[in-house]
């Protein structure tokens, strides 16, 4: 082979060896641009999903504590770049008449956690969801029953409390604590007209487990509902509860 087969050879090796590693670096490039987001996307995703079991035994625990009143319980969450807040924005007014007029308010407040703007609340012993593009949702029922027996209308008001105000973001776990502070139980002894008005950023979906529990909606609008149970037994029972993020 001749020097000039030579160099003609090592310019073609070094030509293809170029040649080779650009289509490496475009496939790489392109296979990022295309799939990170969709990679980002489904552990975003994942993460929510994550916090919405951890919401779940929140709910469990913080019944435990205020039904059962159990001292103390404690749960982590992990945050992945969201935040968890307790705010105290909503409230519930219960109000019967049995001869006399009765009224009691709780500012029952949330516990929300929040990521790329979707959110999850607990909120009166319910949970509930905002998540693009589905919109708002309840993921679990709240503590207000109604049933019939021998005829007769029961309606049972379960309020929980909490005491707190509270943020942090960031990463990392943090902890929940929930400490039983007091319990009180009302039972009229005759039948009452029972009004319910609660106060929130979810009216719209109370409104519709009111009315899907027997209650009639006298009134409504993006942040607060108003419904009422003619001529029913009550059971109104509320629990504060002391909670704070460690």
């Amino acid at each position: 082979m001749t020097q000039e087969n030579r160099n003609d050879a090592a310019v073609s090796e070094t030509v293809g060896f170029i040649l080779m590693f650009s289509i490496v670096i475009l496939s790489m490039s392109t296979i990022y641009i295309l799939g990170y987001p969709i990679l980002q996307e489904h552990i975003e995703s994942s993460v929510f999903e994550n916090a919405q079991q951890s919401f779940i035994v929140l709910q469990s625990d913080m019944k435990r504590v205020a039904f059962e009143q159990l001292p103390m319980k404690t749960m982590k969450i992990k945050l992945h770049s969201s935040t968890l807040s307790i705010d105290d924005r909503s409230s519930i007014l219960i109000g019967y008449n049995d001869g006399n007029s009765h009224s009691y308010n709780y500012s029952t407040g949330e516990i929300e956690f929040t990521k790329n703007g979707n959110i999850l609340t607990y909120e009166n012993g319910g949970l509930w969801m905002k998540q693009h593009p589905s919109g708002t949702i309840m993921l679990s029922k709240p503590l207000i029953y109604t049933a019939e027996m021998n005829n007769e209308n029961m309606t049972t008001i379960g309020v929980i409390d909490i005491n707190g105000r509270q943020s942090t973001g960031g990463n990392g776990v943090v902890s929940i604590n929930m400490e039983h502070n007091s319990s009180n139980l009302i039972k009229p002894l005759n039948k009452v007209d029972v009004t319910v008005t609660i106060n929130s950023v979810y009216a719209r979906e109370w409104g519709r487990y009111l009315e899907e529990n027997g209650f009639d909606v006298v009134s409504s609008n993006p942040s607060s509902v108003s419904a009422r149970r003619l001529n029913t037994w009550l059971i109104l029972g509320s629990h504060d509860v002391d909670v704070s993020i460690r």
